[in-house]
């Protein structure tokens, strides 16, 4: 495809969407091979506006912070592996998404792998759900006890007292306040 069906193409998808000026603008900015690569991917994903927005974000912010191409960045391993994974277009978008968010904030990433790890580590029983929240920048945990009998609500609350001390420290790093884990 020429650099003007490129971006013609591009200018056709963006009206489609609805996408903003300034996201397309950011777009039509990028060097050809990126231009093209992320108009496959948009169509290939069947990407939603706020997720082409979204990934245009983080690649810019990824490409300043790390000196780094926009196309190296699609063609990443970490980005390449979660777009050829199995699963529905749109699961795979959300995968790309996490993926350069990944890339992008390492250190949330990482802490984000420790508590789930930690979690994991409670070996909590069917009746206990702990899920941490969809983004670190929230400080919230939820906590699910789910109960049909007197004596399941009992077990319940037994072992929540149990993992009483680990689930605090869960969430002293969950708000920061703890760097070790």
């Amino acid at each position: 495809m020429s650099p003007a069906e490129t971006e013609t193409a591009i200018r056709r998808w963006a009206a489609d969407k609805h996408l903003p000026e300034a996201a397309l603008a950011r777009w039509l900015e990028l060097d050809q091979v990126a231009r093209a690569a992320l108009l496959a991917l948009a169509r290939e994903l069947r990407l939603r506006t706020a997720q082409l927005v979204m990934a245009l974000e983080l690649l810019d912010e990824i490409a300043l912070r790390e000196n780094r191409a926009v196309i190296g960045i699609l063609e990443s391993d970490p980005i390449r592996n979660a777009i050829a994974a199995g699963g529905s277009a749109p699961a795979r978008a959300s995968r790309m998404l996490e993926a350069l968010r990944a890339i992008r904030y390492p250190r949330l990433t990482r802490i984000r792998s420790e508590l789930e790890a930690r979690i994991r580590d409670l070996r909590l029983p069917p009746m206990l759900r702990v899920r941490l929240p969809r983004e670190l920048s929230s400080d919230e945990l939820t906590l699910e006890l789910r109960a049909r009998t007197r004596a399941e609500l009992e077990e319940g609350l037994k072992a929540l007292e149990g993992i009483g001390p680990e689930l605090g420290r869960i969430v002293e790093r969950l708000v920061g306040g703890d760097d070790e884990v």
